[in-house]
């Protein structure tokens, strides 16, 4: 049985740092593919293998995940609520058509996952404090939070219509 192998975009961001280290610590360093628009830190390079990357080249994300074999993408890239607040077109721009990117390679190549990770962001201020149902109505009220928002509708509409498992 083939190994998988993962590509984390947006490596080098808070979490992104974080979780490649996670998943070299569970599938081995030179399964986990780091990538990311900014040079590497010296600990990821130092850990395994590393791919600068500008996920919004359609062409050059789908020629990573064929000369890596890809088979999981982990989606971090994102512009957050305060860059995003500042330069909402760029945001929507970077947020939506990144996801749309890796969920077309994804069908196309039929990996076995991708990642998108939520964000609170998509409930704003009128979610309940306390106990939050996981079904209720979502109002976010940045372009980070719509652009969650809508990302989980895309995972969703990519799941019901192509299958592409989406997490």
């Amino acid at each position: 049985m083939k190994k998988d192998t993962l590509l984390v975009i947006g490596a080098c961001g808070q979490i992104g740092v974080e979780l490649t280290t996670a998943l070299r610590r569970v599938y081995g360093d030179r399964h986990v593919i780091a990538s990311d628009l900014k040079a590497p830190t010296a600990a990821l390079l130092d850990e395994g293998p590393y791919e600068q990357l500008d996920v919004l080249n359609r062409n050059a994300l789908s020629a990573l995940i064929v000369r890596h074999d890809i088979t999981q993408v982990y989606l971090l890239a994102a512009l957050l609520s305060a860059s995003g607040e500042l330069h909402p077109e760029k945001a929507w721009q970077l947020n939506m058509q990144s996801l749309l990117n890796v969920l077309d390679i994804a069908r196309e190549k039929k990996l076995a996952k991708v990642f998108f990770p939520s964000s609170i962001a998509v409930f704003g201020p009128d979610a309940p404090r306390h106990a939050c149902p996981q079904h209720t109505a979502l109002s976010p009220t940045t372009v980070y939070g719509i652009s969650k928002m809508a990302g989980e509708s895309w995972c969703n509409y990519y799941w019901q219509k192509y299958g592409v498992d989406v997490r």
